[in-house]
């Protein structure tokens, strides 16, 4: 699974650095963005800045992508 986030649609609400920051942080421009190996992906953003979600960890992908409100986190099985 991977997954990105829409940085034209993102709120920064920051519910999903708050709910997994294993998988999302927010960058310098106060939106967010995904981390891939504990590395933020805020260059360029977007779709093209996706993120391999470790198996362990794609049910709190799934369910912090449900929760977001702006639902600017997109996955890709």
């Amino acid at each position: 699974m991977r997954i990105w986030i829409d940085q034209a649609t993102c709120q920064n609400s920051g519910l999903c650095e708050e709910e997994a920051p294993e998988l999302f942080g927010i960058g310098n421009d106060f939106l967010a963005y995904v981390r891939q190996d504990g590395r933020l992906l805020e260059e360029p953003g977007g779709e093209e800045s996706q993120a391999e979600v470790p198996e362990h960890l794609q049910e709190l992908a799934e369910l912090t992508a449900r929760a977001c409100p702006a639902s600017c986190i997109h996955l890709i099985d």
